[in-house]
């Protein structure tokens, strides 16, 4: 006799919470699970089973995703959000905007913040310039002058002792990356035409490129390895689209956000990091293979949300990534935005963070090596810019070939430092 499914339905002051229990099914396998909410009772769809379940709570009608699916358990939990009063609702439509991957979500988002989870937990009340202004004010709260600068001097003295194995750009996907390929195109929750018609669309790439270059910055740390302890953190909080749910308006908007995310919320904050994953990001663009590439990058990041507070990232972002590249393959659009990134990324990747981070890393680096910072900027008064030139050039050349006994000292002061 098959084993019944089981539910529990509870209520927070914001939403009412609800388990799913269900023996004996791989969802892993089967990603087709649907929840339809009305104002006092919720339908949930799982074929072979169909499920009404009633509500105490007036619930608003609102399109909802899991919070979190517990494979080993087979429970997939919901936060439904509860019904405001008549004023409050007349007030959410006049500041309802849209959200998530082609701005194809509305009302509130169902989720609540974490100590993993750290994002704007409600895009709907805020405009993109909010959103953007938000973004920044609050980087310029959460940038650590301090770790920046030990991390940039640690990446020039010993790259953080990470090996950094190129990841593969000619990749193609196994049989069950091509069949969770298939499964997450063939749900029904949206039309195909729905995505063709956004193809050419270049906001639309402006998010691939931002998340991507997320999934390749913990990549490259990791050695192409998912890690289920950090991998979910680094990408969604690098990636403004999945952090802030921004909409860029340039390529340049793209990367400068990833330049400054990627040296403030990793383990390891380096400048010449972020430029390693966007050279690469660059290069696979250029590739006949970069559909399957792209594939494969949203793919890892689909597993590393799935078992954790980011899984509603999968539903608002990362299915739809999928859906849009297999069904569109923007090849040219790749094509052609890995060209101009790669022309405009030295100026990006020699300009300040704007943190005031130079002066910082300055000030350690005469702290290491014993420099007077005030006899330093007297000498460099008196000086002159021929003379500082020279002595950079000299250092630059003095470090191409250090020995392998030389001291960390000896290395800072033939450092030639890049900001």
């Amino acid at each position: 006799m098959a084993e019944v499914v089981t539910y529990s339905l509870d209520y927070s002051s914001d939403f009412a919470i609800l388990v799913i229990n269900i023996p004996n099914l791989d969802l892993e396998q089967d990603a087709s699970a649907t929840l339809e909410v009305q104002d006092k009772e919720l339908l949930f769809t799982l074929p072979p089973y169909h499920i009404r379940i009633p509500s105490e709570e007036k619930l608003q009608l609102t399109e909802v995703f899991p919070k979190q699916i517990d494979y080993e358990k087979g429970a997939i939990h919901y936060n439904i959000p509860l019904s405001k009063s008549a004023v409050q609702d007349e007030q959410l439509v006049s500041h309802c905007h849209t959200y998530g991957f082609g701005n194809f979500y509305s009302g509130a988002l169902n989720i609540a913040n974490s100590q993993d989870f750290k994002t704007l937990s409600n895009p709907e009340e805020f405009s993109p310039d909010q959103r953007r202004s938000k973004r920044l004010n609050e980087e310029s709260n959460d940038f650590n002058l301090e770790h920046y600068a030990m991390d940039h001097v640690q990446y020039l003295i010993d790259g953080f002792g990470l090996e950094l194995n190129e990841i593969p750009i000619d990749v193609h996907l196994n049989d069950d990356q091509q069949n969770r390929v298939r499964m997450i195109v063939e749900e029904k929750k949206r039309q195909e035409e729905k995505y063709r018609m956004l193809s050419g669309n270049e906001t639309v790439c402006f998010s691939l490129v931002d998340i991507i270059l997320a999934v390749l910055y913990d990549k490259t740390v990791n050695c192409n390895e998912l890690n289920e302890a950090i991998s979910h953190v680094n990408i969604h909080r690098i990636s403004s689209s999945l952090s802030y749910f921004e909409q860029f308006t340039s390529y340049e908007d793209v990367i400068v956000a990833f330049y400054r995310r990627s040296c403030m919320y990793p383990f390891h904050r380096s400048k010449d990091l972020a430029k390693k994953c966007v050279d690469h990001l660059t290069a696979a663009f250029k590739h006949a293979n970069v559909i399957e590439w792209m594939l494969e990058k949203f793919l890892y990041c689909y597993d590393a949300f799935k078992s954790n507070d980011c899984v509603v990232l999968n539903h608002y972002y990362i299915k739809d990534c999928i859906k849009f590249v297999q069904l569109c393959s923007p090849a040219d659009m790749l094509n052609q935005a890995g060209s101009h990134i790669k022309e405009i990324l030295p100026s990006i990747h020699n300009r300040s963070l704007g943190f005031g981070e130079e002066a910082m890393v300055r000030k350690l680096i005469n702290d290491i090596i014993g420099v007077d910072e005030e006899s330093t900027d007297s000498d460099d008064t008196s000086g002159s810019d021929d003379e500082s030139s020279d002595t950079e050039s000299d250092s630059s050349d003095a470090d191409d070939a250090p020995l392998p006994d030389e001291s960390v000292l000896h290395k800072l002061m033939n450092l030639k430092i890049q900001m």
